[in-house]
C-alpha cells in the first residue's frame, strides 16, 4: 500500500496553512492509497513525524512550511536505513530550498504542480548534527536573520530581512576564521563565510557547474563597505569567484573554526556556534520536482 505523510506547520503561508490542508490531502490521495496528516505544535515536531514516516516505510513525506520546517523533516529522514521521497510546499518567508528547486512560490500552484511520478536527487549538507538543503553561513547575515521578529516576518516578509541585513552590514566586523577541507584551507580574517550546495546564490548563477556531492565555499575577506559594493557588479555578471575580495574553495568535508565565539546559520535558522564540521551527502534525498 502506497502511504504518504503530510507534515504541516500551521504558522506557514502567512499563518493560513490549515486553509490548504484539504486541498493538499486531496492532491496526495490522487496517488497514494493512505494519507496521514500531522500538524506541528512545537519545535522538532516535524523531525519526530518524519522519523516515524521513515520507520514505517512511508513512500513519501510532504512538508508544508518554511526552510526551518523543511530542515526538521530532512533531519528526520537523512541517513536513515529507509529514506522516503520528499515533497515541499513553500510556506515560509525566504523559501530558499524551493526557490533553488524552481518550485512555484504560489501555494495553490505548488500543490497543483506536485508530480508524484517525477523526482530529482539533491545534495544535503550536515553541519555537526544538523542538516541543511541550501546554505550554511557565518557572519552578519545570521545575526540579521535571527533578530527579525515573527510579527515583522508575517507583515513584511523578505523586506524585514533586508532591513535588518542593511543595519547589520553597517556595523559589520571581521573575525578570525580557519577553514580546513580536503581541497585546501584558509586561515585569516573574514567578514562572511558562505557554504553553498548550489551553483546559485539567490537567483544568480555564480558558477558554471555544480559538481554533485561538493559544496561551494565563499569567504569574503575584506569588511569595508567599498569591498562589499565591489561585489555587486560581479554578482550580477556571475563572476563573483573572480573578485579579489573572495576566497573560493570547492569541497565536501569542511571544518570551520574560530578563536572567538561565532554563531552560524543554516537555511535562515540559527545553528551551532563554531567550530562546525560540515559533510556533503551527495544525491542523498529524492525530491518531487517539475
Amino acid at each position: 500500500m502506497k502511504k504518504a505523510m503530510l507534515i504541516i506547520n500551521p504558522t506557514s503561508g502567512g499563518e493560513k496553512a490549515l486553509d490548504y490542508k484539504e486541498k493538499l490531502e486531496n492532491k496526495a490521495k490522487e496517488y497514494f492509497e493512505y494519507v496521514e496528516t500531522k500538524i506541528t505544535e512545537k519545535a522538532k515536531d516535524a523531525t519526530t513525524f518524519a522519523e516515524e514516516a521513515s520507520k514505517e516505510n512511508y513512500e513519501a513525506v510532504i512538508v508544508f512550511g518554511g526552510d526551518g520546517t523543511v530542515n526538521e523533516v530532512i533531519s528526520g529522514i537523512a541517513e536513515k536505513d529507509y529514506i522516503p521521497k520528499l515533497g515541499i510546499i513553500p510556506g515560509g518567508t525566504g523559501n530558499l530550498i524551493t526557490k533553488l528547486l524552481e518550485i512555484s512560490q504560489d501555494i495553490d500552484e505548488a500543490i497543483d504542480q506536485l508530480d508524484f511520478n517525477k523526482t530529482n536527487s539533491i545534495d544535503i549538507g550536515k553541519a555537526n548534527k544538523s542538516y541543511f538543503g541550501y546554505i550554511f553561513s557565518v557572519g552578519s547575515l545570521p545575526e540579521a536573520i535571527h533578530n527579525v521578529e515573527i510579527e515583522d516576518k508575517t507583515k513584511y516578509g523578505v523586506l524585514a530581512y533586508a532591513i535588518n541585513t542593511i543595519k547589520s552590514v553597517i556595523k559589520d566586523e571581521v573575525f578570525n576564521i580557519k577553514i580546513e577541507t580536503e581541497n585546501g584551507s584558509y586561515e585569516g580574517k573574514a567578514s562572511q563565510v558562505l557554504v553553498l550546495l548550489s551553483n546559485y546564490y539567490a537567483d544568480k548563477k555564480i558558477f558554471e557547474e555544480n559538481k554533485d556531492g561538493y559544496a561551494n565555499i565563499l569567504i569574503l575577506k575584506n569588511v569595508s563597505i567599498i569591498s562589499k559594493v565591489s561585489l555587486i557588479p560581479d554578482l550580477l555578471k556571475g563572476n563573483i569567484v573572480e573578485n579579489d575580495n573572495i576566497e573560493y574553495i570547492k569541497a565536501k568535508d569542511i571544518t570551520i573554526s574560530s578563536d572567538t565565539k561565532i554563531e552560524s546559520d543554516i537555511d535562515g535558522d540559527q545553528s551551532d556556534d563554531l567550530p562546525v564540521k560540515i559533510t556533503v551527502l551527495g544525491n542523498h534525498i529524492e525530491i518531487y520536482s517539475l
